[in-house]
């Protein structure tokens, strides 16, 4: 089996974990009781919203999933730009859902670090494309 092979059944795969993921729990908040996933998220008693995250990672993945079935040139730069946005994104979720102005007020769980790690396996392995073998 060749080495972008690899990469890319890597790349199916972890869009498909990508997506399941975004439904288990990603941090729980000691000051309001309450586990927020990627599409679980309540509003605080001050305003705060953070939105749900889940639903803009799970469509751009989707997208992903789908592009990356082309083998063309054209699939394979829409494949890399939007997974470095998912990435960029997994980032911003991930300091916004983690910082606190108290220590131990947030309590990460194991939906977070898959996010991100699951994200960047995606962006390294649009980085090396499977192309059509040459006659």
């Amino acid at each position: 089996m060749q080495k972008n092979n690899i990469f890319y059944y890597t790349g199916l795969i972890s869009c498909i974990a990508l997506l399941a993921v975004c439904f288990l729990p990603w941090v729980h908040y000691n000051s309001i009781n309450e586990t927020f996933t990627g599409w679980h998220v309540t509003r605080f008693a001050t305003g705060v919203y953070y939105g749900r995250p889940g639903m803009f990672i799970s469509i751009f993945t989707g997208i992903i999933l789908v592009v990356s079935l082309w083998q063309n040139n054209t699939g394979n730069r829409i494949n890399l730009f939007l997974s470095a946005i998912v990435f960029a994104y997994t980032i911003r979720t991930f300091i916004l859902f983690t910082g606190s102005m108290f220590e131990g007020e947030v309590t990460k769980l194991a939906g977070i670090y898959l996010i991100m790690l699951l994200s960047g396996i995606m962006l390294l392995c649009s980085v090396f494309p499977r192309t059509k073998a040459s006659p």
